[in-house]
């Protein structure tokens, strides 16, 4: 999720619902800021991460099977929009595999959404 905070003051969020492994990556300026938390130390493993994503494997020990799941935070400023699709595309190594990815694009579609 897009936090709006240092990536001290986020731990500490996250500590306190209990989860206790995590990514947070620091805010830049007034702007994102994500974090991911879980529970258990064998449930994910980073792929990659930048102030604008976190890209990790899931682990599904119960029904043993990985999933890919990326937080997305995309460029607001619309000059920069194209970069954060190009990430996207990047990311997506095999589409074979599950992948879901959750966050805000920022694409704005109606001005009544600003």
């Amino acid at each position: 999720m897009e936090t709006k905070l240092s990536s001290k003051r986020m731990e500490l969020v996250r500590l306190k619902c209990e989860f206790e492994n995590g990514i947070d990556i620091e805010e830049v300026g007034s702007k994102g800021g994500l974090s991911l938390g879980w529970k258990g130390n064998s449930l994910v493993s980073l792929r990659s991460f930048s102030s604008s994503h976190n890209d990790v494997d899931i682990h599904d020990h119960k029904h043993e099977e990985v999933w890919h799941l990326t937080s997305f935070y995309g460029n607001p400023d619309g000059r920069f929009r194209c970069t954060s699709w190009d990430l996207l595309r990047q990311l997506c190594i095999d589409p074979s595999i599950l992948w879901v990815v959750l966050g805000d694009s920022n694409k704005i579609t109606n001005s009544y959404e600003k």
